[in-house]
């Protein structure tokens, strides 16, 4: 019996593994690349894979977690600074007009973007950026549980220390401005 209940976790983590392994990147009409749902592993599909493996999340192949997912691409940063950016403004007006189920909902998001984020970094072998991008999906993270518990000064200040890391990012990785548009700094990658 012992040997028939390995056996039935081995297929299910191979099922699993193999059904986040055939999904991967597709073109979009504007000839960039999205990443389709189970190429993210460490956010919303790895959260998934761990719900049907009875909690246990299974690493994807080649054992290396987030970085054996499909590779994001710098043009999939952007996108994901793009939603930093719109989200956290969100979040700051949910957050001074009181709205803390919606702050809550916004700064989740947040830090799922951030694990993709994080994600990127890691595949540039950037540990640095790695760690910045932690901190930041930790304090939203932190923001997301306190406007749910309903401490609306505590979310805020999660946000705060989660702006202030995405600043000290910026300032090591980031260069140009409103006008030209930013993009990473020559020569990081």
């Amino acid at each position: 019996m012992r040997y028939l209940s390995g056996a039935l976790a081995v297929s299910l983590l191979m099922a699993v593994g193999c059904a986040n392994k055939s999904s991967g990147t597709q073109t979009t009409g504007g000839g960039g690349t999205t990443a389709t749902a189970g190429a993210t592993s460490g956010t919303a599909s790895g959260a998934a894979a761990a719900a049907r493996t009875g909690g246990a999340a299974a690493a994807p192949q080649g054992g290396a977690g987030p970085q054996a997912a499909a590779r994001m691409t710098p043009e999939q940063l952007d996108n994901a600074m793009k939603t930093v950016n719109a989200t956290n403004a969100a979040l700051g007006m949910k957050l001074m007009s009181n709205d803390l189920p919606g702050a809550a909902k916004d700064a989740q998001t947040l830090a799922s973007t951030f694990a993709e984020v994080e994600r990127f970094w890691a595949q540039a072998n950037k540990a640095d950026a790695v760690k910045l991008a932690e901190q930041a999906r930790m304090a939203a993270s932190e923001s997301a549980a306190a406007a749910t518990a309903g401490d609306g000064m505590k979310a805020a200040a999660a946000r705060s220390n989660m702006t202030a890391t995405c600043k000290q990012c910026h300032g090591l990785y980031r260069e140009g401005d409103a006008q030209t548009g930013y993009r990473i700094k020559a020569g990081v990658l």
